[in-house]
């Protein structure tokens, strides 16, 4: 993104400033192509010229060309890395090119170095990314930090933490180990992906490869403009080996673990760059792609712990469910209760080993059982990064395993429409919950916008709701709507027990002992749930 700091500072001409303002107007706002063409009438006095013109100055001024790869024809994998040099596609057997020699598709990579090293030309920007070095959990700052024996950022956890402690090996003869984190501009940064539909039909998906600058405060660490963006993989369908498509970046990585020549503006000095990738998150079905796990699917299908999924007794249903308790399923195993404060957990050791025996089974064949035995595929590609310690490395998505699964599978097992399970209690009448979906929509014009986006009517609509609706549906609106509308009052007992846990999770600040209360909370709650 063009931050404006930099396009005023910026030693260039005037008709270069006046076309990169524009420019930074078009992308901070989405102007369309014909309201760019409006731009002229609008201001006579600027030479602003075509869209085609501006996209190409700003790539020429910005330095940031994108690297384009060879992809397979439906996006199932690029030809990079142990695919380089394959004529057809290893997954549905596509030829990769033409009989003229031009690839079918290619993947567009935006080089991740010169993005961040682009930020270093912003002084206010450097700045403002000092915030990781400063932070202090021990110390009240102003600009973030807490007290002790309280989380609320990211640089409080555990893990990362650990790292601050930890050191690495590089290439460098003359300096072979370093500490993570121990440059004052050492950047933190994490790896997020997810599938999504551009277009209204939703026939065909895309999946964009964002990265997250954590060096920057929480306040506008997540903003559009402080998103970086290193290529989007086309589709249509849905991609096979998203692995393949991180071998740029994994590349680019390793190079600033060791560290790259970059300029500071704003310190006039120049200074060797480090980052390094400590989070990875998105939904299962993503995480799952990303590190070549089975994912929800799967026998194992959590990447945190061993856990074994069951099949619905005496039917051809493929799909897995969890419960803690199985002593009643015919195939409960050595285990017939878990015990969910103390799960069979993964390890990073133990994940990279069982990823090495796929890699290395005698035959597709045994591969196969290792993978289903383990819940994992191969090797990621990942691997390589020595700041990524698994599974601590990939936590749980709260949006998508709260509001977009947890909360809508609620309302689904209380309208009757949950799978075949036996809905009996927790069912609500059918006009009973119409008119708590009309008495949720009304409420919109009764509510302030910056409390969220506008409730649609999910009685009647539950496609149009969003993450942000159930958030604001389940602790906001659903505690009053719901109260005494369940023929037992324990499962609303139930419900609100839920709400006050969420409210914990979302507060700004958090205490350790409050994370205990957390972990208690949901381990009853679940075990509620299930009697």
């Amino acid at each position: 993104m063009i931050s404006p700091h930099s396009v005023q500072e910026a030693k260039l001409g005037d008709a270069d400033i006046a076309t990169l303002r524009a420019f930074a107007l078009k992308i901070r706002h989405g102007l369309t192509r014909s309201c760019w063409d409006d731009l002229p009438f609008a201001f006579p006095s600027e030479d602003i010229g075509t869209l085609h013109f501006a996209q190409s100055r700003v790539k020429f001024l910005s330095s940031c060309n994108p690297v384009k790869y060879d992809c397979c024809r439906a996006s199932c994998c690029c030809f990079v890395g142990p695919f380089l040099t394959l004529q057809r596609c290893p997954y549905c057997n596509e030829d990769r090119r033409r009989s003229d020699g031009v690839p079918y598709k290619t993947f567009s990579y935006f080089p991740l170095i010169p993005q961040l090293s682009a930020l270093f030309n912003d002084c206010q920007l450097v700045e403002r990314m000092e915030y990781r070095y400063k932070y202090l959990s021990d110390t009240p700052t102003h600009d973030g930090g807490t007290i002790e024996g309280t989380i609320s950022d990211i640089f409080d956890g555990s893990y990362y933490r650990n790292l601050l402690k930890t050191t690495y090996r590089i290439p460098n003869p003359t300096r072979p180990t370093i500490k993570f984190f121990s440059g004052k501009r050492d950047i933190a940064l994490g790896l997020s992906s997810d599938g999504f539909a551009p277009f209204k039909k939703r026939k065909h998906s895309a999946w964009p490869l964002i990265i997250f600058n954590y060096n920057l405060p929480p306040s506008i660490r997540f903003h559009l403009e402080n998103i970086i963006c290193i290529g989007v993989i086309p589709g249509p369908k849905a991609v096979k080996d998203i692995d393949t498509f991180l071998v740029p970046l994994v590349d680019e990585l390793l190079a600033l673990e060791e560290g790259v020549k970059t300029y500071d503006r704003r310190a006039h000095e120049s200074f060797l760059l480090r980052a390094h990738l400590i989070k990875l998150f998105g939904d299962m079905p993503a995480m799952a792609k990303i590190m070549r796990m089975k994912g929800h699917n799967g026998v194992k299908p959590c990447r945190a712990c061993k856990i074994v999924g069951l099949r619905v007794p005496n039917s051809r249903a493929t799909t897995h469910y969890i419960p803690l308790d199985r002593s009643r399923h015919p195939d409960h195993g050595d285990t017939p209760i878990y015990d969910p404060a103390n799960l069979p957990k993964r390890t990073d050791k133990e994940i990279r080993e069982q990823a090495h025996e796929v890699d290395n089974a005698p035959n597709k064949t045994q591969a196969g059982k290792l993978s289903t035995e383990f819940g994992i595929n191969g090797s990621s590609y990942l691997y390589r990064l020595q700041s990524l310690v698994y599974p601590g490395c990939m936590p749980h998505d709260f949006m998508h395993l709260v509001w977009e699964n947890l909360i809508p599978n609620l309302v689904a097992f209380w309208t009757g429409n949950f799978k075949d399970l036996d809905h009996s209690g927790y069912k609500i009448d059918g006009k009973v919950w119409s008119a708590i979906g009309r008495a949720a929509a009304d409420s919109g014009a009764m509510i302030p916008s910056q409390f969220g986006a506008k409730m649609p009517d999910f009685s009647a609509r539950p496609s149009e709701m969003i993450a942000e609706n159930w958030s604001f549906l389940t602790l906001s609106l659903a505690p009053i709507l719901l109260h005494g509308k369940f023929s037992n009052a324990r499962y609303y007992t139930h419900f609100r027990k839920l709400v006050n846990l969420l409210e914990l999770c979302m507060s700004w600040v958090i205490s350790v002992e409050e994370i205990n209360t957390l972990e208690e909370g949901f381990i009853e709650w679940v075990t509620e749930y299930e009697q």
